[in-house]
């Protein structure tokens, strides 16, 4: 049973030791709205301030260091600093970072996409998730002649207003719910959006059932389906969608493929992606300053070539023993605890029934903030929700270390 008392004792733990980090809040406050520039890194009282990483481990202003278990949300695959990919960054920054022209960089990523994601026949570049998913949107609207979306309660695409809030343009239904799809599903619908497996959402699987029936239905009514594998193409060397085998209209990358620099790729089936060929007439106009950039595109090549089947299967391995360990550690100190788990991805969910969607994932607020700060003291970086996403780098020891951080955490939990 979680100690109701427990969150301010932390807190109070937690300011004694970093009170550096502190006094980068107070001055962030007064340049950024609430002390922050990206809303999923704040929490209460306010954020370790990093200061340096290397590999598997981060060290704050205080000089706390801290294994790292959540590697930016799942975007370093490789960990921090990856000698591989900085040695490919700096080469490419000393041949001019970015041109106003393609580049045999852009070439050399695209075509290793093309070769290990079923679904990308062709890939057009962008700087982020968000606007990889917003192009496929467009590129959903042009081929289909429509201009409505079906998307999935607690999935997450990016962050503009199209796919963030309620928007008429939208609809959104449950997870695993395809009788819900299917109320909603017409022929006026352009594309419907998935994640494979929910990642703000809770890390909650896609059932195999499910992909293949929006498949299904989606082929029936003459809508798209678009496959968001922003975070979920770490889970097998293609992806999620070679996991499923599913044949999807267009496909959605970022994160890791930029190795650790910022990047997007929309990618589909080259009739589709026709709409964007400037030699067709009616082409949709797509520019960015940075698309295709050279040191995300250089750094980025390198992180996927070092992404192997064999490094994927040890990653994924580690993520099922720690999954096992840490549901072991919750039961042994009476704090309710279900894992689940993708791949190398995990949720620590701190209540005692696994969700098969968003509206099932109903943890205490308090005891999910004093989990991540015991973890936090005890040296381990997770996200604040309950998002671990693993590294190629982290090795056997320190695994043991974070499984042996999340016993102490637990047992902080419910101390009296």
């Amino acid at each position: 049973m979680v100690n109701s008392k427990c969150l301010p004792l932390l807190m109070k733990e937690f300011e004694a030791r970093t009170p550096r980090s502190r006094q980068v809040a107070d001055r962030a406050r007064r340049v950024l709205p609430g002390g922050e520039t990206r809303s999923i890194t704040f929490y209460p009282p306010y954020p370790a301030s990093i200061t340096k990483a290397a590999g598997a481990v981060i060290t704050d202003v205080d000089g706390n260091s801290y294994l790292d278990i959540l590697n930016n949300y799942t975007a370093l695959v490789h960990g921090h600093a990856f000698p591989p990919v900085v040695e490919a960054a700096r080469a490419a920054a000393s041949e001019g970072v970015v041109y106003p022209a393609p580049h045999e960089a852009q070439l050399d990523l695209a075509e290793h996409l093309i070769a290990r994601h079923a679904v990308a026949q062709q890939i057009r570049f962008t700087n982020s998730g968000t606007e990889a998913t917003l192009l496929a949107m467009r590129t959903a609207q042009a081929v289909t002649g429509r201009d409505r979306f079906i998307l999935f309660e607690g999935g997450y695409h990016g962050s503009a207003p199209l796919i963030t809030g309620p928007h008429p343009q939208v609809t959104r239904v449950p997870f695993n719910d395809p009788a819900a799809v299917e109320e909603v599903l017409d022929d006026t619908i352009a594309a419907v959006l998935i994640e494979p497996c929910l990642g703000v959402g809770g890390v909650i699987a896609a059932e195999p059932e499910f992909i293949q029936t929006l498949r299904d239905m989606t082929y029936k009514v003459g809508a798209l389906l678009v496959i968001d594998e922003v975070q979920t193409l770490r889970a097998s060397y293609g992806g999620a969608t070679e996991l499923y085998e599913v044949d999807a209209d267009l496909v959605v990358m970022a994160k890791l493929i930029g190795g650790g620099y910022p990047t997007g790729v929309m990618g589909g089936r080259a009739s589709h992606l026709r709409v964007l060929d400037q030699a067709t007439p009616g082409a949709i106009k797509h520019s960015g300053t940075f698309n295709g950039h050279l040191v995300s595109a250089r750094a980025g090549l390198v992180a996927l070539e070092h992404l192997t089947q064999p490094a994927i299967d040890r990653m994924n391995a580690s993520a099922e023993k720690l999954a096992n360990r840490i549901e072991v550690s919750g039961r042994t100190n009476g704090v309710p605890v279900i894992v689940t788990r993708f791949g190398s991805m995990l949720h620590v969910h701190l209540q005692d029934h696994e969700p098969a969607n968003a509206g099932q994932v109903t943890p205490d607020p308090t005891a999910v903030s004093a989990l991540h700060l015991a973890l936090l003291l005890e040296g381990v970086f997770a996200a604040p929700r309950g998002l671990v996403a693993l590294s190629t780098v982290l090795t056997d020891d320190q695994l043991d270390s974070v499984a042996a951080g999340y016993e102490r955490a637990f047992a902080r939990m419910t101390a009296h």
